[in-house]
């Protein structure tokens, strides 16, 4: 029986030290070069002369189902939650570095604000990079009324 209790309690001292808790985001590689906790950063736009600044912005891969071509869309979503307001980028058969031309449905930008869409119908998508960690542009567009510049600094999808 002692023995039973030796072989336990050494397996047991064997299995605790096993247990290491996982790296998290505050070990991971930020965007921000002096925020390491970060990995959503930020779109900004001057919508008819004010300025607009999101709380997040997040850039997505989209893949074709059932399509071995390795092509994708780029999906770019940026919200700002106290004005209600919200910004979306698609960009489809994303190649890259290169300017997008504003061409719906094909390269399209919408910006929301409370129930109001306003889908751009001229303008351009430029990525200027897309190197680890980051995926940078910069965009201007007509929505209507609107006239905005802007861009954005987000994870790389």
């Amino acid at each position: 029986m002692k023995r039973f209790l030796v072989i336990f309690a050494i397996l047991a001292y064997l299995a605790s030290g096993a247990c290491k808790k996982a790296s998290g985001p505050a070990d991971g590689k930020s965007v921000q070069p002096n925020n390491h906790l970060d990995s959503t950063v930020v779109d900004s736009a001057n919508i008819n002369g004010t300025v607009w600044k999101t709380d997040s912005a997040f850039g997505y891969y989209v893949t074709y189902a059932g399509n071995d071509t390795g092509r994708s869309d780029l999906m770019i979503i940026a919200n700002q939650k106290n004005s209600n307001s919200s910004m979306t980028m698609y960009i489809t058969n994303f190649a890259g570095v290169g300017n997008y031309p504003i061409n719906p449905p094909l390269v399209s930008i919408t910006y929301y604000i409370n129930n109001k869409q306003y889908y751009g119908t001229s303008g351009t998508i430029a990525i200027d990079s897309v190197r680890y960690p980051i995926l940078v542009g910069t965009y201007n567009f007509t929505a209507d009324t609107l006239n905005v510049t802007g861009g954005f600094n987000v994870a790389l999808p």
